[in-house]
């Protein structure tokens, strides 16, 4: 069902829609053939043409995608509000848990960060070195090793003039 102020804007096509939302022409794609987006009508040749509503529709997506939100959480969303059903208690739910899988992305992350720091630190005190037998990286090897990962250290001559020890370990 069209509003009279539907009536009276122009409809788009898919690249006005696609520019107006600040998406490519793909994305709209995508969101039709997903059912999230559906065209007010269609020209005689065939081109599809929206309304203002889809523009607000794809607006409110991209929304949702930036909160976290996956395609499928918003056609889930999306099907409630055409059933006349509020979504709210389903968003709430979705974004709890999402908000506690974030959670432990970002510790994890921070972790690997305090690794990388770390490793970065204690690189600048190790030479370069060339692989002998079964070795890919000196420097690799030696955060394995020092975090006791059961790599075998890396071997005195294989350290280009420079024997590894517990201070050059990271």
């Amino acid at each position: 069902m069209t509003t009279k102020e539907e009536v009276t804007l122009p409809l788009m096509t898919v690249r006005q829609l696609a520019r107006q939302g600040d998406v490519t022409v793909h994305v709209v794609r995508n969101y039709l053939r997903r059912g999230l987006l559906q065209a007010a009508r269609h020209t005689e040749s065939g081109y599809e043409l929206f309304s203002a509503s889809e523009l607000q529709r794809l607006r409110f997506i991209r929304t949702a995608q930036q909160l976290g939100f996956t395609l499928a959480e918003i056609e889930e969303i999306v099907r409630h509000s055409v059933l006349r059903r509020s979504p709210c208690p389903l968003v709430r739910d979705i974004i709890r848990r999402r908000l506690e899988d974030t959670r432990q992305q970002l510790d994890n992350l921070l972790a690997m960060h305090g690794r990388m720091e770390h490793a970065v630190h204690a690189w600048t005190s190790l030479p370069d070195s060339i692989p002998t037998g079964d070795d890919v990286c000196a420097l690799i090897e030696s955060v394995a090793a020092a975090e006791g990962g059961g790599f075998v250290r890396s071997t005195p001559g294989r350290l280009l003039g420079r024997r590894p020890t517990q201070e050059n370990l990271p």
